[in-house]
């Protein structure tokens, strides 16, 4: 069935944003709130909006066979659960410089795996241009000071925060491409959160966290499971579904970008480097995703009409 290719982009950049913009709203609240309590909050609460907007549908979804189900409720243990627990293991034994940019590498093993479990190609326009994004995404994590960056214990952690990521992405094109992107959502979120709490009861004490934590911390975490997890989650298995899983992880090189526009946003200035870093990053997901091509190719026509 066609598709408009343009929206579906535009969806997944958002995606990019929201996920971007998580990374300031998580930094606000990270002195007041325990990072599996802000996890757990945040994704049963996403798991509430999902189930209110499937009641608001109120029409018939895909029929789910046993299979279906089993494999959602996996995957949603790898993609929600199994990453997000990886990351916030990470954070304590790592910095945040490197977790970044071990994330960064997403898009790479994407494409690694979507040709291992999809038989995809590896096209050379696709592969430039992960290579010059992931450039500018370590030119704007390190600001030039690649000397900073060493392994720790958390960094392995982190490597497995970013496979499952990518397995994640993968699989769900492989084993649940029948199922509708909202569906999708809303089953593997539920289960990834049911999870989270579950580990957040276990490790920490959240509720009197939850009870007494400030209306400011509140908004932040409404804000992160709305648009950071509800609309990010649909719109992400929206790219997946449309553009397959090695294309759409492009685009995942822009969120230390809109992390950083969002620093900007609120007056801390980036270094030469870190708009150096922008630039690449930009041009390498035009690049991967032939947007620059098509734009050099009909530039010269363009040119000839005028």
């Amino acid at each position: 069935m066609p598709f408009n290719a343009t929206l579906v982009w535009s969806l997944v950049i958002a995606t990019t944003f929201f996920w971007g913009s998580n990374f300031n709203a998580a930094h606000a609240i990270a002195g007041e709130v325990a990072p599996l309590t802000a996890a757990a909050e945040r994704f049963a609460l996403a798991v509430v909006v999902l189930l209110l907007v499937r009641v608001w549908q109120g029409r018939a979804e895909s029929q789910l066979t046993g299979r279906e189900q089993i494999v959602l409720v996996l995957l949603g243990l790898v993609g929600v659960f199994g990453f997000n627990a990886a990351f916030f293991i990470a954070l304590h034994t790592t910095s945040a410089l490197n977790a970044a940019l071990i994330m960064a590498l997403s898009p790479l093993l994407t494409t690694l795996l979507s040709a291992a479990f999809l038989g995809t190609g590896l096209p050379a326009r696709q592969l430039v241009g992960i290579l010059i994004a992931f450039a500018g995404v370590t030119l704007v994590i390190t600001g030039g000071r690649l000397n900073v960056v060493h392994l720790a214990r958390g960094d392995v952690w982190m490597l497995l925060a970013c496979f499952t990521w990518s397995l994640y992405s993968v699989l769900l094109k492989r084993f649940a491409s029948r199922v509708p992107s909202l569906q999708q959502a809303r089953w593997t979120i539920a289960s990834g959160a049911v999870a989270l709490v579950t580990m957040a009861l276990w490790v920490e004490n959240p509720l009197p966290v939850i009870t007494q934590q400030s209306f400011n911390a509140t908004l932040v975490l409404v804000y992160m499971s709305i648009c950071g997890t509800v609309l990010a989650y649909i719109f992400w298995l929206q790219g997946v579904e449309k553009l397959g899983p090695q294309r759409a992880a492009v685009a995942f090189n822009l969120v230390p970008v809109f992390t950083l526009l969002v620093n900007l946003a609120l007056g801390h200035w980036p270094s030469a480097e870190q708009f150096g870093g922008l630039v690449l990053v930009i041009v390498g997901v035009l690049v991967a995703t032939g947007a620059l091509q098509h734009w050099m190719q009909s530039r010269p026509s363009a040119l000839a009409k005028s």
